[in-house]
């Protein structure tokens, strides 16, 4: 049976579309953006903002802690590859059993490596769980309110395994400083007992294909953190509602839902865009193999050996660059790969860089042409402008 076979400008063109990249949206419903893209990566703190604004025209910092804090729309937990994410709160049933597996896993480690029993921690965890009460505290407060020193250790494993909730930050916007609550008084209603495991992973990897297919199964293995067996126990679940394709280029073996066939063969047309992503995007951390958007000869000085990224910087769907924040605020430090100069020549020189924004301060690292300097510029004064460097 021959393949769909897609050029992978075309894919990347579709992907950037489902991404709200090629063109960010206006007056969406906040929590269903977050949903559409897949979660936003949460590890450092403002990262997920950034993410946000490369999405939303029109975004501001207040609307993300307004529906994390206030509304409580939204959830920040451990889940895919026992990383941070903020996820839409019905979702949060699917993803916690999808993933409790490897997360209860992680939990046995650290209790083996400290010499507490599963039964000794069950038990302290209610303790804790009683002294917290309806309250909100940070770990460093709870901790000081515990009789027994032996329990200290323990709050900070609750959070992995869902008891407490990471709620309000202390301090800033850029603070991993959080209060913490038990998660039935911050969600209450939301049960976690349903759907069963293997039920929870077929929606999960149904939701990744849905948010970042075409992808290969390392890719989703990748993305989830679950084993190969649970992974291809999900795909075949899935059944008629999945497609392989060929991608030029890179091979076979990409699966995309059925109803995303049309989509990508009807393909779209979009204007030159250029755009910032900061480290962990769900973009860029959404596959194992990123020869879709990088050269390979240029993946060490994106990614470390864990696999995670540096800030970048984007020309039609391709990485061209990464950007670094100096260590003056706002100032960002833009590191181009020389490449990209020659592929983009005749446009940048009909690009007018008059009217270029002053603020935030720059500095360019490039191989060539400075045209491609000013036009991420726009995009760095914009950002200022929404006070995202404040």
């Amino acid at each position: 049976m021959t393949l769909p076979v897609f050029k992978l400008d075309q894919v990347n063109k579709f992907l950037l579309h489902k991404q709200h990249l090629a063109m960010p949206v206006q007056d969406a419903d906040f929590v269903q953006t977050v949903e559409e893209i897949g979660g936003l990566h949460a590890t450092a703190a403002v990262v997920p903002y950034l993410s946000l604004w490369a999405r939303r025209r029109g975004f501001f910092k207040e609307e993300l802690h307004e529906a994390l804090c206030d509304k409580r729309s939204l959830g920040k937990v451990l889940c895919m590859r026992n990383t941070l994410f903020i996820l839409p709160k019905r979702l949060l049933p699917t993803v916690y059993q999808a993933t409790r597996k490897q997360r209860e896993a992680l939990l046995d480690r650290w209790l083996r490596h400290h010499g507490v029993t599963r039964r000794e921690y069950e038990r302290s965890a209610v303790a804790i769980g009683e002294t917290l009460g309806d309250a909100a505290k940070t770990a460093a407060e709870i901790k000081q309110e515990l009789g027994d020193p032996s329990l200290r250790m323990l709050v900070d494993l609750m959070p992995n395994d869902w008891r407490l909730v990471r709620g309000r930050p202390r301090g800033t916007w850029r603070s991993n400083l959080y209060e913490y609550s038990l998660f039935e008084t911050w969600f209450p209603g939301v049960s976690l007992e349903s759907p069963t495991v293997e039920a929870a992973q077929v929606k999960l990897v149904q939701h990744y294909l849905s948010r970042l297919g075409p992808a290969t199964e390392e890719d989703i293995v990748w993305w989830t953190g679950l084993g190969k067996v649970e992974i291809r126990q999900a795909l075949a679940a899935t059944g008629q509602q999945l497609v392989e394709i060929e991608i030029e280029g890179l091979g076979e073996g990409y699966l995309v839902l059925a109803r995303d066939l049309n989509g990508l063969e009807s393909g779209y047309d979009t204007e030159r865009s250029i755009f910032l992503l900061p480290s962990l995007d769900p973009y860029v951390m959404g596959y194992k193999d990123r020869r879709r958007f990088l050269d390979s000869r240029r993946y060490d000085q994106v990614f470390d050996r864990a696999g995670n990224a540096l800030p970048t910087v984007w020309l039609d769907g391709q990485v061209i660059g990464v950007w670094l924040e100096a260590r003056k605020r706002p100032m960002l430090e833009l590191f181009l790969f020389g490449e990209a100069d020659n592929r983009v020549l005749a446009e940048l020189e009909a690009h007018d860089p008059v009217g270029v924004p002053t603020a935030p301060a720059r500095r360019a690292h490039h191989a060539g042409h400075p045209g491609l300097v000013h036009d991420v510029a726009r995009h760095l004064a914009q950002i200022n402008a929404e006070g995202l460097l404040d």
